[in-house]
């Protein structure tokens, strides 16, 4: 018996780009410069040791009220300062060793880097900030994106990335740009990248099984798919349509783990009735239960439902 289906999933998810969110604001804690950021222990970063510098823009003109923030890599704790209307930042009594540093402005680029703290003479550490255009990229990317242009909107987000390397939402629409190129190992790699901070994403999670079934790699697909946690869907298409895609590749036995798992969720939706009786045909024309599913999908659908026809021309071949 030889029946089609034809669904894809990806090409119907990569079309949901959200709006980029809003930056989040930094600080704000309550702190105060020159405190330890873990105030529950003795400042171990404590010492006889002093540094200054001066934090500038692109311009050379010095940056106010930047967060200049230390952490003393023996201890993993340290504080911060804040510039003055000349950018220039002192700390004092601090120990000798490695420490990182970070610089936090409203408009700019966040910096790090290690400063290794000497016991004296310590010569100034002078930082040069980038203005930050990402919201301006962003908008600028997510344009050519619905225009369809994804090698030119991935460029834009490429430079948001590097800007922000912690900003997860951007590996997601760089994945959506190769997706919709068809590129899915590349996809892939930044699906996996957005799924290390959104873990139970259940979107992320089927776009990377729809990716990875597209490149043959179903224990893969399954991998992600199983992932999904059934009872925080409130629908049964997303395991339906990775299912349908999983039929469509000639994996019925994954494509009724998936159907098992929509029927259990959502025992009362009859789509996943039809697909899984389907499925289970593909795996054997003989098999009782696959007519019981397709019995149960004619009896509970809508006449009009667009299965319905070939349902019941199934049900006339079962054996």
């Amino acid at each position: 018996m030889k029946v089609s289906i034809h669904l894809s999933i990806a090409a119907a998810c990569l079309l949901l780009l959200p709006a980029p969110s809003a930056f989040a604001q930094r600080g704000g804690s309550g702190m105060h410069a020159g405190d330890s950021l873990k105030k529950d222990k003795v400042a171990a970063w404590r010492g006889d040791a002093q540094v200054s510098g001066k934090i500038t823009d692109e311009a050379g003109k010095g940056v106010q009220d930047a967060k200049v923030t230390f952490v003393y890599v023996k201890s993993n704790d340290g504080f911060f300062a804040t510039t003055k209307k000349s950018g220039d930042f002192s700390a004092k009594d601090i120990a000798a060793g490695e420490w990182r540093m970070q610089v936090d402005a409203p408009n700019f680029i966040t910096t790090r880097q290690t400063v290794t703290v000497l016991a004296s003479k310590n010569p100034p550490i002078n930082v040069q900030l980038k203005r930050d255009n990402s919201p301006e990229l962003l908008t600028k990317a997510d344009g050519l994106f619905k225009e369809g242009k994804n090698a030119e909107a991935r460029a834009e987000y490429m430079k948001v990335l590097e800007a922000h390397p912690d900003l997860a939402g951007i590996n997601r629409a760089i994945a959506y740009t190769y997706g919709k190129e068809g590129n899915h190992p590349e996809a892939l790699k930044y699906l996996d990248l957005a799924l290390k901070n959104n873990p139970d994403d259940a979107t992320l999670l089927q776009l990377a099984g729809a990716s990875a079934m597209a490149v043959s790699d179903y224990p893969r697909a399954m991998s992600y798919l199983e992932k999904i946690d059934d009872t925080a869907l409130t629908e049964p298409t997303p395991l339906v349509n990775a299912a349908i895609n999983m039929i469509n590749k000639h994996q019925p036995a994954n494509a009724i783990k998936l159907l098992d798992r929509s029927i259990t969720r959502f025992p009362d939706s009859p789509e996943a009735y039809f697909y899984r009786g389907f499925a289970k045909l593909q795996v054997s024309t003989t098999d009782a239960s696959a007519k019981a599913d397709l019995e149960k999908f004619v009896a509970t659908a809508p006449p009009t439902a667009p299965e319905m026809p070939q349902a019941k021309d199934l049900l006339s071949k079962v054996k």
